[in-house]
Parts: C-alpha cells; structure tokens; sequence
C-alpha cells in the first residue's frame, strides 16, 4: 500500500466515524439502548408446543377450554424453564385472569376440530416485565441465559443386561424424543453410530470409565456430558414401576465430574389400556434429569429482579463496523439492561453497561453471545471484545 492509499483510507474512515459520532449526538437512544424496547423475549419469554386436546358440548366451549388450560400450561412452563426446583413451590396459584394478563400474545398451530372437539400446538408469549414483577414480589431468583448444549448417554439397565446403542434401548430413545425446545439448555442424544460404538460401550458409560468417556468427548467436541443409567423396578404392593436414574457430569476439564444426582420416579404399572407403563415412566425421567441439568445451568446464572450494576469497559475496534456487532450482541443479553456509549475513536470505545447480576454472571452470558468480558489484574478496567462466534453472526 502506498503512503498516499494509506491517507486515503483513514480518511474515509475518519468520515465514517465522524458520521456515527454526529448520528449518535443527533439520536440519544442510539448510545442510550433501552434494553426494554428490545424484543428478546422470543428466547426465554415463549414457549413453543404446547398441545391442546379439549372435548365438550360443542367445539366453540373445547375452543375456550383449550386455550385457557393451553395458556397456563405454558405458563408452569416457562416457570420450570427460568426458576430452581426448590422455588417453585413459593408460587402462588394464580387464577385465569391473571395467566391471561401475564400473556403478551399466542399463536395457535395445527388446528384441527369437530363439533365437539379441538386440537392445536400453541405458541405462547409473556411479557417479560410482568413475570419479573411476580418473581420479585415472592423473592425468587431467575434466570434469563440459555446454555451451553449438553450430551446425554441414556444407559438402560434392566434385567440384568445393560443397553446403550441397541435398537431396543427405549430409555434413549426416549431422549431423543424429547421436545428440549423448552429447556434452558439444550440436549443432545447421540446417534448408535459405528464410531460411537467404538469409542464407548454400555459398560464403559455405567462404570465412569474416564479413558472411554475423555476420549468420546474429544472426538465429539462435546461441552459437557451426562451419563444416564436408568434402572427400572417394580412396586409390587402399590402397582407403580420406579426408574432409579443415576446422574453423573463428565467434561474436558475434569473439574467437576464429582457432580452426581441420584433420582427416582413412578407411574402407575399399567396404561389405560392394561399395558406396562413404560413409555410414560421413561418420559418423566427424562423430565426429571433435564430439570437437574436446567439446575446446574441456572445455579451460575440467577439474578434478583430489581438489583442492577454498571461497569465501565473499554474495548478495540478493528473496523468501525465492530462496534455495531458488539452493540447487536449485548442487546441479546437478557442480562444487560443499558448501554451507555460514552466515547469512541476509530480504534477504541468505552462503554458503560447497565446489568442485573454479578460482573461474572454478566461475562458468562455475554460469552454465549461471542463477546468477551474480562477485568484486568488488581481491578483494573474492564475490557469488551468480540470472539469468533460472534463473527458468525456478522457473515450471517
């Protein structure tokens, strides 16, 4: 490049920046984001899926029924997504009129219907102010950051023989069932393939072999891992089948395979229609050990409702367009609540964010998002950067 070019280039790019500092002078809510404005609720403030099924006098009445019972369905749903097991018992019931005003709008799929009848998949969205309304009013913590996807091996142990990739494992095929649309972390169940077989046998997953379970994770690139082995037993005296589900979490790190759940649920022996209830004590297993993942997830990311903090951060650009992606992705963050852009050059920014949480639960989130958090040594100033996922989003 001649020196001439040189000039010429940070010329346009001097104009460039001279252009968004006068747009951001002339428009306040450019470098004050209000994080309220922004719809990402779509993320953590739907929930998808759900299915009605109502029979009455006349399908105007199943209608009504449907998509009252639909509607607080959803709700419990989205409760069990953002809030720990052990607080859901400090919700109080809530009467139709008050699911209703919680609801911000819903969708209605798949419709189907008689004269007396009404099938549809609903698609239910809540404003997200008025739930953080009732979570602070009964003191209970949440969480508005999805996670990383997790692996499960289901291990079926039953009779004495142990499955894993087998066609008749009904435990794993059960996790790949799974709707996880709902869930706060995403679950992956992986495929009986040759490779897999090879890497990792029903025996290896039971008995924590960490030679097998290291080198499975390797080559699947996998964040984290649960093996599930599930036992099934039989309640004689009270006509129920119990599914004993061990729990154990398994990473590259191996810092934290010490985590292990132990967990145990029941249904009736038989179905309606006489039948071993198989396939519904496996699918609330399933159920069971998600919550717990969910748990995991959600004990590094709760926030209070009504506390906020704001640091400053400082952060490099290597084109002007880095800061209209670093902007797009902190709106994401359900964690931020302002932006403050304060100053920026052709090379630099300092930002003032606006969060509810802690600065780490902060760096965790916006990690998600492709961006970078991260506080000098003795407390010094923070810094801001984006990271390879984040130049995803910008080819996208």
């Amino acid at each position: 490049m001649t020196f001439i070019s040189f000039i010429t280039n940070r010329y346009k790019a001097f104009l460039i920046l001279l252009v968004s500092i006068l747009f951001i002078s002339a428009s306040p809510s450019y470098a004050q984001v209000s994080m309220v404005d922004i719809d990402r609720e779509a993320n953590i403030y739907t929930i998808y899926n759900i299915i009605v099924d109502e029979t009455s006098r006349n399908v105007t009445t199943a209608r009504d029924r449907a998509l009252q019972k639909g509607q607080r369905q959803a709700l419990e749903r989205l409760f069990r997504r953002i809030i720990l097991i052990s607080d859901r018992e400090k919700l109080p019931s809530f009467s139709d009129t008050e699911v209703t005003e919680i609801i911000s709008g819903f969708e209605i799929n798949n419709e189907r219907r008689s004269t007396v009848r009404y099938i549809a998949s609903l698609v239910v969205h809540f404003n997200r102010d008025k739930v953080n309304d009732i979570l602070g009013l009964y003191e209970i913590p949440f969480a508005e950051t999805l996670g990383t996807s997790v692996s499960v091996l289901p291990v079926l142990e039953e009779a004495g023989a142990l499955r894993l990739w087998e066609k008749d494992n009904k435990w794993r095929e059960t996790w790949q069932n799974y709707d996880v649309i709902n869930n706060l972390v995403p679950i992956e169940t992986p495929t009986p393939s040759l490779k897999n077989r090879m890497y990792i046998s029903a025996l290896q997953a039971k008995n924590y072999d960490q030679r097998s379970i290291q080198s499975y994770i390797r080559e699947n690139t996998l964040n984290d891992l649960i093996i599930a082995t599930a036992t099934v037993k039989k309640d004689v005296e009270n006509s129920q089948l119990l599914l004993d589900i061990n729990l154990k979490r398994n990473d590259q790190s191996l810092e934290e395979n010490n985590i292990v759940k132990q967990l145990t649920v029941s249904v009736p022996a038989y179905d309606e229609n006489g039948a071993p209830n198989l396939d519904a004590l496996y699918l609330a297993g399933v159920d069971a050990a998600t919550d717990w993942v969910d748990d995991l997830w959600k004990s590094k990311v709760l926030v209070n409702y009504g506390f906020a903090s704001k640091i400053s951060a400082i952060g490099h650009l290597n084109e002007i367009s880095d800061w209209l992606l670093i902007q797009k992705q902190l709106e994401k963050v359900n964690l931020v609540r302002n932006i403050n852009l304060k100053s920026i050059t052709i090379d630099n920014i300092d930002l003032e964010i606006e969060f509810a949480g802690a600065p780490e639960q902060l760096a965790l989130s916006l990690a998600q998002q492709g961006l970078t958090l991260e506080q000098g040594e003795n407390g010094q100033a923070w810094t801001i950067a984006l990271t390879g996922l984040a130049s995803v989003e910008r080819r996208d």
